[in-house]
């Protein structure tokens, strides 16, 4: 256990050392809702279709790729679907490497993405795990909401911040999907200016 440990730490560092883009990606600052809009080439809304893994051997590197569609665009022209490209799978050894800090995706969930840098960065969202925003369906409220990606809800966007559910904020109901989107659409065009 502790020798393979090692020997992704190293893959990991080695891999790292080969691109400019990876060495940025190693400390994560806390983005705002602002940021995530002002930063992300591509944000969308979209179902994930299809998870496939494989090797690249000019990058000497496992990379999983995962398609959306159904998608609902709020920002870039991505088509009708789009796969994003994430450092990490299984290697041709046998061994799987992953990024701590880099989401994990299911067939068949929705999800809001905030992307930039796919095909270059090691992971194409905005502050990595804070681009992802899970779709949950509320029963109760009959909307669909959103939660971070930990799937923790988000109650509502405060001072540019998402404010997630805890103690302090009770039993308010989760931001839906429809109210994020909306207020998405609004930052826009500060954002673009």
């Amino acid at each position: 256990m502790v020798k393979t440990f090692v020997i992704i730490q190293f893959l990991v560092l080695t891999i790292c050392s080969l691109s400019l883009n990876l060495a940025r990606a190693t400390s994560v600052t806390e983005f705002t809702f602002t940021d995530l809009v002002t930063q992300a080439e591509v944000i969308a809304v979209g179902t994930v279709t299809d998870i496939r893994e494989q090797w690249d051997a000019g990058k000497k590197a496992p990379l999983t790729l995962v398609t959306f569609a159904n998608l609902t665009v709020v920002k870039g022209s991505p088509g009708t679907s789009f796969t994003l490209e994430f450092l990490g799978g299984k290697m041709p050894n046998g061994l799987v490497m992953t990024i701590p800090g880099v989401p994990q995706f299911t067939v068949g969930e929705k999800v809001v993405v905030f992307c930039a840098g796919n095909h270059r960065d090691f992971c194409p969202l905005v502050g990595i795990w804070q681009g992802l925003l899970r779709v949950m369906a509320d029963p109760q409220q009959g909307v669909e909401t959103v939660s971070d990606n930990f799937r923790v809800p988000i109650v509502k966007i405060e001072d540019g911040k998402f404010v997630k559910r805890s103690p302090m904020t009770g039993a308010q109901p989760p931001l839906s999907l429809s109210a994020l989107l909306q207020t998405i659409q609004q930052t826009l065009p500060s954002a673009n200016q």
